[in-house]
């Protein structure tokens, strides 16, 4: 596909978000009708729905908890097998340890003093063996950075171990001492009952001393050392250097440890090259000898924060560090926003004390001393990799002491490039190179990259969104050639971590909230509504601006902000033809006057000269307490060449990594021509520009509100593709034009693209058809994570579940399991939830424990049998269609439903399920799909299907599920997942269509389908 039949005439659009990819196709050189095609496909997001976790992790996590849960069955299997080799237990049978009137407490307690039976000493050490304590090799398990479960947990063990001070052991503490008399179990977020494994291993030890005193012929040295063994033994961590990436500079290189000492000098390098000092004169850049001076005790504190960087360099009280608030210096780091920007450095300064300055002049040593840390784990894996660095004994003896202090616990993650490319790139930052430059002088191509391997992107959300925009890519060149040009805009969220997206929901949510407060201001100080969003914006500059124009110092009148006389106007501080800037950093609210005289300048050309003016000027701005520190900045920009050489370039173009890798993978299908065919474009322009070309009401209505139509991703991307060069240069002509002359122009009122572009966009739109990704991947949970109990009752089977108290009613009382044998529990329960559940004081059991819940029986039946107990179904994999004629000559329908753990199970089913669900019928009592019955095709989630009721009536959609109650399916409609219709009756519609939809949104039926199980072909 490669540079093969370039259509230099066609323009390609991209706006990617997480879970869509809008598409459109222009041909530039026509007149009319310039709108080739465009689309709209859509696709899961791996995540869930509600708490937006990765779908992956939830996947570790539930493969952890099974892997726990098995190694602990084999744990306990080869624990049986051993006693019943030994002698202790008859046979190793599964309850061969639950002995009934023996209490393993008691039995671990009285082992200490008397001789024990075989079966009493096998159930005191088979509870050692199944509940064998809290042990961790991780280093992320101590010190300060431990993750806040694990320093609860240890914190809650150190108190536990001053408890058993009083015991000889752990056993005889919890079945002697009164505190541990009603509850000897953690609960959620409690772990007052944890203790540490060497404590069971010494207690082990000292049953078995214990026992051969008594004279006990079992308690052989031999089965001590085998079930020690057995009972304790634990894998190492798996260490991860193996999954660290390459470094794009040097191929053979992995990346280098985040905490390591040269990635760590990089970065703050990096940043000094490239920060620049304001004064009276100008701006400047550091000089190489300042930037000596900033890093002469590197590592002496975790952070640097800009006060602390002015004393260093002995700066002017008058000089400002650029975008930095003059109040801010104390709280803002010069490198990071977290203050940590040397935090390795530091560890390893701290933890070898003045043998640090030894490895200073090694520093590659001292590079792979963080890798060591950052990417293994087990105590015992770090120990050899610093062993193999060849370091002194004394040193490695201090590192090990560290990491046994939790010292190294931040240690985590990999930098974009090489330890060794660091080391070469530092000389050339240390000359006050910016990273650009630097990386020339070294001999590097910093704007050339490696091809990606798509499998290699860690954040899954990302990694789904990019293959499926250039799996687009590819039907659309297939379809309509190689564009001349591809612009591609990505959603902020893509590529962002969940945390991260969260951070920018909440940031919206505040927004909103803070809108909705303006909304109320407005009225109040203004006395009208506001009648639309410039309206808002008018009103928050105002307010910023504490009422005054800050180019002249004189007051607003608020009435002036809806005043129809244009007496004052929103500026753009830094002209927009020069700076491609339209957020609100980059606005001020001034009289028209002041406009017409700034014309197209910065506020320093236009009366920098004027020293008093400036100075009166730069101290209004200055003391500002609403206005951010980039603002400020705008504001105060002396060095005007940075318009052009960095502000501008940064705003019209979308420089964020997920954005350049989309780039970087469609260009590679480019020849190597040396010309640019790729184009990334920002979300706010396209967001601008979609309001100025007129078009913004296909989106969103009135209030700004997005409407539920998914059609609107083809919209942006039809805005993106009429990005181009031509129309930011005619774009900046008019602003320039504007400001020349002082006038008054925004991104309200511009020329469209095209002519007649807003009435052909909507004619177009109307017709675009979304295709959504069928879900044929049997994926996902199996079943439930919730496993009920059950129990036989009078010859049938009951299901019990355990239900919150808080939750509770007083019917519910009659579900509570044995209601004979816990008279007294039901009683309690019944005073409190008559009580009205005061949250002072909960109910408690006969023992004088607080209840939390309690078992209830269900009406349920077992849908999902698992270690013998229930639980529900997962979502259904997909639903088997099949038909047959009644007696009047008409086909019926008939849906059998699939679920994961039938999939899942090719013991148990060894073929399909075969039952379709028949209208409030039991299961069993469903129609089998005998020969009888014609198989024609298999309905996955967003299936498309066209259907005729028996009315007439035509019903199409994305298929959306099946109800086993009643057999009705429910379908929602190409634009909108939202728009759902329910409840249509399968059997005895007049027609059942599947349509396949392809990428490019093209539908065609699909007559047959082959019936398959597990990939081959079933009757």
């Amino acid at each position: 596909m490669v540079g093969e039949n370039i259509q230099e005439n066609l323009i390609l659009g991209i706006d990617l978000g997480i879970g869509s990819c809008g598409w459109a196709v222009i041909d530039e050189t026509v007149t009319d009708g310039r709108i080739v095609a465009l689309g709209v496909r859509t696709f899961d997001v791996p995540e869930t729905d509600k708490e937006r976790t990765p779908t992956n992790q939830l996947r570790r996590q539930h493969r952890g908890l099974r892997t726990v849960l098995r190694r602990r069955r084999q744990r306990m299997n080869e624990t049986r097998h051993l006693f019943e080799q030994a002698g202790l237990i008859a046979d190793d049978r599964k309850g061969a340890l639950k002995v009934p009137g023996l209490d393993p407490w008691q039995l671990r307690a009285e082992g200490l003093d008397r001789k024990l039976s075989g079966p009493e000493f096998a159930v005191a050490l088979g509870h050692i063996a199944k509940h064998r304590g809290f042990k961790s090799n991780s280093k992320r398990d101590r010190g300060a950075n431990a993750p806040k479960d694990s320093s609860e947990m240890l914190l809650a063990i150190a108190e536990t171990r001053d408890r058993i001070k009083s015991f000889r052991t752990v056993g005889e503490m919890f079945a002697k001492d009164p505190e541990y008399a009603a509850r000897r179990r953690n609960r959620d977020g409690d772990y007052t009952r944890s203790i540490l494994r060497d404590d069971q291993e010494r207690e082990v030890q000292l049953l078995f001393d214990r026992q051969r005193a008594a004279g006990n012929r079992l308690a052989t040295k031999e089965l001590e050392k085998e079930f020690i063994t057995k009972a304790f033994f634990q894998r190492p961590l798996a260490d991860s250097e193996d999954k660290v990436g390459l470094c794009p500079f040097e191929p053979a290189e992995q990346r280098a440890a985040k905490r390591s000492y040269s990635f760590e000098m990089f970065r703050l390098l990096s940043r000094l090259a490239a920060l620049r000092i304001q004064s009276g004169a100008g701006d400047r850049a550091l000089t190489p000898e300042e930037i000596t001076a900033a890093n002469s005790d590197f590592g002496g504190q975790k952070g640097m924060t800009f006060k602390r960087l002015r004393k260093m360099l002995d700066l002017a009280d008058d000089t400002r560090f650029a975008g930095v608030p003059f109040e801010e210096e104390g709280k803002r780091d010069v490198v990071t926003r977290t203050g940590d920007m040397a935090a390795g450095t530091y560890a390893l300064r701290k933890a070898l004390g003045d043998t640090w300055k030894t490895l200073l002049v090694v520093p590659e040593k001292l590079d792979r001393i963080a890798f060591v840390l950052s990417f293994r784990e087990d105590m015992d894996s770090i120990r050899k990799g610093l062993d193999d660095i060849g370091l002194e004994p004394v040193i490695v003896d201090a590192l090990m002491q560290a990491v046994q202090e939790g010292d190294f616990g931040s240690f985590k993650g990999a930098g974009h490039i090489s330890a060794r490319a660091c080391r070469k790139l530092l000389p050339h930052l240390k000359r006050a190179l910016v990273y650009s430059d630097a990386c020339g002088a070294a001999g590097y191509d910093h704007a050339k990259r490696p091809e990606t391997d798509l499998t290699k992107i860690a954040n899954p959300i990302a990694r789904k969104a990019l293959t499926e925009a250039l799996k687009q890519v590819r039907a659309i060149v297939q379809e309509y050639g190689l564009p001349g040009r591809v612009h591609v805009e990505l959603a902020r969220d893509v590529g962002k971590s969940k945390e991260e997206r969260d951070e920018i929901t909440r940031g919206i949510e505040k927004r909103n909230k803070e809108r909705d407060r303006l909304r109320i201001e407005f009225k109040e100080v203004v006395g009208v509504e506001p009648t639309s969003i410039e309206d808002m914006i008018r009103f928050e500059l105002w307010r910023e601006q504490q009422g005054r124009c800050l180019y002249t110092d004189r007051e607003i009148h608020p009435n002036a902000i809806v005043a129809s006389d244009n007496s004052v106007q929103v500026d753009h501080i830094l002209p927009w033809s020069r700076s491609g800037d339209d957020s609100f950093i980059n606005k001020t609210l001034c009289f028209a006057s002041a406009n017409q005289e700034k014309k197209g300048r910065t506020p320093y050309e236009w009366f920098g000269s004027d020293e008093r003016r400036w100075s009166t000027f730069s101290a209004c701005v200055e003391s500002n307490k609403s206005m951010k520190g980039r603002k400020k900045r705008n504001y105060l920009l002396k060095d005007a060449s940075v318009l052009e050489e960095r502000f501008r370039p940064r705003n019209l173009n979308d420089t964020r990594y997920a954005t350049r890798l989309l780039a970087d993978m469609v260009a590679r299908m480019y020849p190597d021509d040396g010309a640019q065919h790729v184009f990334a474009r920002p979300g706010p322009l396209t967001d601008r520009l979609r309001r100025g070309w007129g078009v913004q009401n296909l989106k969103k209505n009135a209030d700004g509100v997005r409407v539920d139509d998914d059609r609107h991703h083809a919209l942006d991307a039809l805005v993106v593709a009429a990005t181009t060069n031509g129309a930011l240069i005619r774009l900046t002509k008019a602003f320039q034009d504007a400001e020349k002359v002082g006038g008054h122009r925004d991104f309200g009122r511009l020329d469209p693209p095209w002519p007649g572009f807003v009435e052909e966009t909507k004619s177009r739109l109307a017709t675009v058809f979304v295709s959504r990704a069928e879900r044929r991947r049997a994926r996902g949970e199996a079943h439930a994570a919730t496993i009920r109990q059950i129990v036989e009752r009078d010859g049938a089977n009951a299901i019990y579940e355990r239900k919150s108290v808080d939750a509770m009613s007083e019917k519910d009382l009659e579900r509570i399991k044995s209601p004979e044998r816990n008279a007294k529990l039901i009683e309690s329960l019944r005073a409190w939830i008559a009580a009205g559940k005061p949250k002072d004081y909960r109910p408690l059991s006969p023992k004088g424990d607080p209840i939390a819940k309690v078992r209830l029986k269900t009406n349920k039946k077992v849908d999902v049998l698992i270690r013998d107990g229930a639980a529900d179904r997962g979502e259904m994999v997909r639903v088997d269609v099949f038909r047959k004629k009644n007696k009047k000559d008409a086909w019926e329908y008939f849906l059998v439903p699939i679920y994961p753990h039938q999939v899942a199970d090719i013991k148990q089913w060894p073929l399909p399920p075969h039952r379709a669900v028949q209208a409030y019928k039991a299961e069993d009592e469903w129609p089998e799909m005998t020969s009888d019955y014609e198989f024609i095709w298999s309905l996955y989630p967003l299936s498309y299907v066209e259907l005729e009721k028996s009315d007439g009536t035509f019903v199409d959609g994305y298929f959306r599920g099946l109800d086993r109650t009643t057999g009705a399916v429910g379908l929602s409609a190409h634009q909108s997942r939202e728009a759902l219709h329910r409840g249509i009756g399968a059997k005895t519609l007049k027609s059942f269509s599947k349509i396949n939809v392809d990428r490019l949104g093209r539908r065609s039926g699909i007559p047959r389908e082959k019936r398959t199980w597990h990939g081959a072909v079933c009757t």
